[in-house]
């Protein structure tokens, strides 16, 4: 009894002691190890979601300014097939079939005598050269508007481009699927006053014979007279909620603002986070073939003296059947790459084709695509 009673006194020893060491909490050490190895623990993973959040948004950056400069260059390229078209469906007002030709090309040549639907008009020198081809340009600098003349020529700046052609697309068409509209969206020739005042007797195709008003919902009396011109221009934008300084491709349209009118404001942008804008135009040099000899600046073609081909004296301009478009995208909002080491940054080539650094923090692309110009494709027999 006695030996029992001792081996019970025994378990219970044991089993107290263990039952003690149990309920036995953390010491002070064990205690700060644990809190060190679970703030390591949250600081890499803190920083795994930084690195993959900026990284996210380097990726969406320029993924979004490979998208702009897409983008950009398909609606020039669009703006420029279109350069120098003219309605040929469009009968002479004249009966007489020999006037045909001042009616279905570009420029519509005037009658002779003139009359009033004639939309050159040598008396008042209209219109100007920047409207005389399908396509004409301004080096390093934006056509002025109210003197439809190029500026001097800055190095660094981005080049002007100007797109002229007709249409008979009614008011309303102009509005959805047309190209009455101006690349501002306004009409180039509105009912009543307003658009552009060349196109003031074409318009009227209502009210009488011949006429003396304007019907929205049918096509004007002749085509009428569009020009949308392209450039850059310095914006400002939120990312990010913080502003940022870019450039943007802006136009402005005889709708908005045409001959004549100076207008502050007549650049409107349309597109940011562009970089630079060049173009060279493909000149034809004789009458075998339109293939370019070569691809000159605005400046150069300016300065180039007329060909007669096929009996006809052609300016530089009339002989562009080519448009060498050059963007240059740059991402908005920085943090787009990594630092580099000394010696070994990454470049890019600029549209002279001169290799240079990236800047800090963002990327530029350069995007170069040939455009033909549809309407100067032709040849004379």
């Amino acid at each position: 009894q006695s030996r029992s009673s001792a081996a019970s006194d025994v378990y219970k020893r044991q089993h107290m002691n263990k039952l003690k060491d149990s309920q036995r909490g953390l010491t002070i050490i064990e205690l700060l190890v644990a809190m060190a190895i679970s703030l390591v623990i949250v600081i890499a993973a803190a920083y795994m979601y930084l690195a993959s959040r900026e990284s996210q948004r380097a990726i969406d950056r320029t993924s979004g300014s490979r998208e702009t400069g897409v983008f950009v260059m398909q609606m020039l390229g669009r703006e420029i097939m279109n350069a120098g078209f003219y309605p040929a469906t469009s009968l002479p007002i004249a009966p007489d079939a020999t006037q045909q030709g001042m009616y279905d090309t570009y420029p519509p040549l005037p009658a002779d005598p003139r009359v009033a639907t004639d939309w050159q008009n040598p008396a008042t020198s209209w219109p100007p050269v920047a409207f005389q081809t399908g396509v004409y340009g301004c080096d390093g600098g934006q056509l002025d508007v109210a003197t439809s003349a190029c500026p001097a020529t800055v190095a660094t700046a981005a080049d002007t481009i100007v797109i002229n052609y007709f249409t008979s697309d009614t008011a309303e068409m102009g509005k959805s699927t047309g190209r009455r509209s101006d690349c501002t969206g306004a009409d180039v020739a509105p009912a009543g006053t307003g658009g552009d005042p060349s196109n003031d007797e074409r318009k009227k195709n209502s009210g009488g014979v011949p006429p003396t008003t304007v019907d929205e919902k049918i096509p004007p009396r002749l085509p009428v007279f569009v020009s949308n011109r392209f450039t850059l221009s310095s914006v400002k934008i939120s990312v990010d909620q913080n502003d940022v300084n870019t450039k943007s491709l802006a136009c402005s349209g005889n709708g908005k603002s045409p001959h004549g009118t100076a207008d502050a404001t007549a650049y409107q942008p349309i597109v940011p986070g562009l970089e630079d804008l060049q173009f060279t135009y493909g000149v034809y040099a004789s009458g075998d073939n339109l293939t370019p000899s070569r691809y000159y600046t605005a400046t150069e073609i300016n300065a180039l003296s007329p060909v007669t081909i096929n009996g006809v004296s052609l300016t530089g301009w009339q002989r562009v059947t080519a448009v060498r478009v050059c963007i240059l995208t740059r991402t908005v909002g920085g943090n787009t790459k990594i630092s580099e080491k000394t010696g070994s940054e990454r470049t890019y080539r600029d549209c002279g084709d001169t290799a240079k650094n990236q800047p800090v923090g963002d990327t530029i692309i350069r995007y170069v695509e040939v455009f033909g110009l549809r309407n100067n494709l032709k040849q004379y027999y």
